[in-house]
């Protein structure tokens, strides 16, 4: 699968949006020299993995079908954040992993950790919208927008919809999938309860 699948596809799960950096990250591909030396070195603390981990399994956890942590869309998390954003992206979402270390995520129970994570939604949908009418103001006046980075938990939802529905466990299992499909139909009817296709 190249970038460009997996972009078109988790923007799909998204509900048709993704935020304009997380696109720059994954359509725009090169970086100078001296922002690649500081984005690659880049990397999770054991404790740090751990919670990422359980975030995504929060937002996908394990049902009758595999949860984020069986897909390891931790490690996913940390490769791509490592191989396809910016310092300043990676400097947001460690910031992120230290507000949910304030609010004791890994102490929390379910229902609190729901809460949580909800409330970091709220927040970035407000940072996003904000961000919007700075970059619109900003070309309205002819002036160059320097994007600030991607909010935490979308850059988090995002990521943790893409690693687990590009892996093996949810597309085979979370998905409808067919190994090896023989002709292209453009429009089959779901049938009532059937899963989504895997594209």
């Amino acid at each position: 699968m190249n970038r460009r699948d997996a972009l078109a596809r988790v923007a799909l799960l998204m509900g048709g949006t993704l935020s304009a950096p997380t696109l720059v990250a994954f359509l725009e591909g090169c970086k100078t020299a001296d922002e690649t030396t500081k984005a690659t070195s880049f990397a999770f603390s054991n404790d740090q993995l751990t919670l990422v981990s359980e975030v995504a399994e929060t937002i996908i956890p394990k049902t009758d079908t595999p949860g984020a942590k069986d897909a390891k869309v931790g490690e996913f998390i940390q490769t791509m954040l490592k191989d396809c954003y910016y310092t300043k992206d990676q400097e947001k979402f460690a910031a992120g992993l230290e507000k949910l270390n304030d609010e004791d995520f890994m102490d929390a129970t379910p229902e609190k950790r729901t809460q949580i994570l909800t409330a970091l939604e709220k927040e970035s949908n407000e940072e996003l919208k904000k961000i919007g009418e700075e970059r619109t103001k900003a070309k309205e006046a002819g002036k160059v927008f320097e994007e600030p980075g991607v909010p935490f938990f979308r850059l988090m939802k995002e990521l943790t919809l893409l690693g687990y529905f590009t892996s093996e466990q949810g597309a085979t299992q979370a998905l409808e999938y067919v190994a090896v499909p023989t002709k292209y139909e453009g429009c089959i009817d779901l049938k009532p309860g059937q899963k989504a296709w895997a594209m």
